[in-house]
């Protein structure tokens, strides 16, 4: 009792702090960076798809997929979609009122009011305006006590939209993107990646952005241009990751993100031909030629421990438009820890693993240095090599490896090499070196040892092991369409003579054939 007394309470003086001025009117009209989905628009005309049950209905995101729909009945039920929600009168400490719920809802109401508010009644575009600027103050008092980066821009964007639909001028808008800019150095690396190497976060973050942006371009007398840039580096660094059938690199749960949000946002970034070759900070090498690109994950420079998964100098590989070689993927929604672990494990990814043992610990103990990092372009080919100390508490080796492309000849050469460089821990007994092959693709063993790719658009790939010790199994990859059967290929090192050795590798090649 004492503390529903005390909510009331809270709340009732909360909205005292909250009062702000009648407005008739929007002072600008923003328009809407995003489009939604016309099926799910369909859906909620026709009633099989309940926004209120089906869908985060605090966060009014609905209704871009509304207006894709396009119809007057998709305008009348968004007005009242939107005005039952205000009614509600829902108390200012609950859910409905947490920082990201508010900014998406202002977000969404403001830059979307022109195509349903004003064919509105005015007293409901009163109640609306009404409503976003208590909201938008609301935020003003949200972002002093935030202590989360990400959470403190997504307020200043929701502060700066509501604003600039409200008043004249924002008064504070200098200091909105000068917090905005020293919150920025928290999450992204100077080569524009996002500091948790995660594709999910790096565009979900990049479309706020992009949203500020296109609010303070409306805008008089504002200097925006470390926001420009940045947006512009995050915007290259996405490119990068994207392959050439338009969706992102599977690695740290790439596939997560649609291919049309991918396209949406690429699209609103601007400067299209831009991409890296090699970016060290966020720890990835894209390797090209006409027809085929590599993605290599080298690992970020300063702190290893803190990834999630074990994908060290894995690579996935294009050949035009089609996946050849890839990681196992990622599953959607699962809250199970054994199937995430073996999804983040090396043995998921195209790369070298001992022993099956994973060449970061997931744990976060077990310090992984990725050291002696080289990339060359010459007129012939690129050469990435990479050496990393995974191994080396457990087993006293460093792995290296070597990936050439050539710019003429369609082949990749690639080198696998452990060195030993203390007798400490056990002796290791062998290296699998992986290659997850997409689905779609027929293995063929060969007389002389190595193994062709038959794709089923025509083209065949041969991959070739320097010590013809290669095998196939089956295997499953984890896509956005679902569980898929597939292939991988294995090339096995035997190590148990590594201390007398003291280094042991393997070339492989693979190459298209004619």
């Amino acid at each position: 009792m004492f503390n529903s007394l005390n909510l009331i309470t809270n709340n009732y003086f909360l909205k005292q702090k909250l009062k702000v001025p009648e407005f008739q009117s929007p002072i600008r009209k923003l328009t809407d960076s995003w489009q939604g989905n016309i099926e799910n628009g369909q859906k909620i005309i026709n009633g099989r798809l309940t926004p209120k049950v089906s869908l985060d209905f605090n966060k009014f995101e609905f209704l871009r997929d509304l207006k894709s729909e396009g119809s007057v009945q998709a305008r009348a039920m968004t007005r009242s979609l939107v005005e039952n929600w205000i009614d509600a009168n829902y108390n200012l400490l609950s859910k409905e009122f947490r920082a990201k719920a508010i900014v998406s809802r202002i977000t969404s109401w403001s830059f979307n009011y022109s195509w349903f508010a004003e064919s509105g009644k005015l007293d409901f575009q009163k109640k609306l305006l009404n409503s976003i600027a208590l909201q938008t103050k609301y935020l003003e008092l949200k972002l002093i006590d935030s202590k989360e980066h990400l959470e403190k821009i997504i307020i200043i964007k929701g502060i700066i939209v509501g604003q600039s639909i409200l008043y004249p001028e924002i008064i504070n808008i200098k200091d909105l993107l000068g917090l905005l800019d020293y919150e920025l150095q928290f999450l992204i690396n100077p080569d524009g990646g996002h500091k948790t190497r995660s594709p999910v976060l790096q565009i979900e973050l990049l479309r706020h952005l992009i949203e500020i942006r296109s609010v303070v371009a409306i805008l008089k007398n504002v200097d925006a241009a470390n926001l420009h840039k940045k947006t512009i580096k995050m915007g290259e660094f996405c490119r990068s990751i994207q392959m050439p059938n338009g969706c992102f690199s599977w690695f740290h749960g790439g596939s997560l993100v649609s291919k049309n949000i991918i396209k949406q946002t690429l699209e609103r970034v601007g400067f299209k031909n831009k991409t890296f070759d090699i970016a060290e900070d966020t720890g990835f090498c894209r390797m090209s030629n006409a027809n085929s690109v590599i993605l290599v994950d080298i690992g970020s420079k300063k702190n290893t421990s803190n990834d999630s998964k074990a994908s060290l100098f894995a690579f996935e590989f294009f050949y035009q438009k089609q996946k050849i070689i890839s990681n196992l993927g990622e599953l959607v929604n699962s809250n199970l820890r054994y199937e995430k672990n073996s999804l983040a494990s090396s043995a998921a990814h195209s790369t070298l693993n001992i022993d099956d043992r994973n060449n970061i610990d997931l744990s976060g103990h077990r310090k992984t240095k990725v050291f002696n990092i080289k990339y060359g372009t010459t007129k012939d080919g690129n050469l990435l090599d990479a050496t990393h100390s995974g191994y080396e508490l457990m087993y006293g080796v460093f792995h290296r490896r070597q990936i050439y492309v050539g710019k003429k000849t369609l082949e990749i050469k690639g080198r696998d090499e452990i060195i030993n460089v203390d007798n400490i821990g056990s002796t290791p007994k062998s290296a699998n070196i992986r290659f997850h092959v997409y689905p779609d693709i027929d293995l063929i063993k060969t007389r002389d040892g190595s193994i062709l790719l038959n794709h089923k658009k025509g083209f065949v790939w041969k991959l070739y092991a320097g010590n013809q010790n290669l095998i196939s199994q089956d295997s499953v990859m984890f896509t956005p369409e679902g569980l898929v059967k597939c292939k991988q290929i294995i090339i096995n090192l035997n190590l148990e003579k590594i201390r007398a050795y003291k280094t042991i590798s393997c070339d492989w090649l693979l190459t298209l054939q004619k």
